[in-house]
């Protein structure tokens, strides 16, 4: 009997939020607006060390080839109306991915693949046969992050930011065999 009286003060075991799958409900990914430069900036700003100014994200939703998308909030979530975003050119047979960040209040609820999968599936419907980045030496986790896509670190380059950090430039080949891959 005394045990469960004890039970009941109990807390239930814990989720772990880090694995949950991304709810489709929350966010969306569309293409990114003028009216999503100011949040864009913000997120931005939050996640480089050396951030991009808010000039340079309104350029290229001005450029052609340029692939600009954010994560649109469906309104089912509390959080900001801008999640994250991801910005990526064409050219030639290349698809580079130039920024990609999600609101650090959303990191680790799938929201960051959201925004890779979309990317990585207007690669293929474009028929690129790669798809390039830069990511910092320093940064192991978003190193991991590409690599568990089957990104590969094809080169290093020396002082490649700001700050004169190297960056690894990573490379996933895309196989024109199979475009679901």
């Amino acid at each position: 009997m005394r045990g469960d009286w004890m039970k009941s003060f109990q807390a239930p075991p814990r989720k772990n939020l880090a694995l949950r799958e991304p709810r489709p409900a929350d966010y969306e990914v569309v293409s990114a607006r003028p009216a999503d430069l100011d949040e864009i900036a913000r997120i931005e700003a939050a996640s480089f060390l050396v951030p991009w100014k808010r000039e340079f994200f309104a350029t290229e939703l001005e450029e052609p080839y340029r692939y600009a998308r954010v994560l649109s909030s469906t309104g089912g979530d509390r959080g900001p109306r801008v999640g994250g975003y991801l910005f990526a050119v064409s050219l030639y047979e290349e698809f580079h991915i130039n920024k990609i960040a999600t609101d650090p209040a959303l990191r680790h609820r799938g929201h960051g693949r959201q925004l890779l999968e979309d990317a990585l599936a207007r690669a293929r419907s474009v028929g690129a046969s790669a798809v390039t980045l830069e990511v910092r030496v320093s940064n192991l986790p978003a190193r991991d992050f590409y690599r568990s896509y089957g990104f590969r670190e094809a080169y290093r380059r020396k002082g490649y930011y700001q700050d004169g950090e190297d960056a690894f430039a990573m490379v996933l080949a895309l196989d024109p065999k199979h475009p679901a891959r």
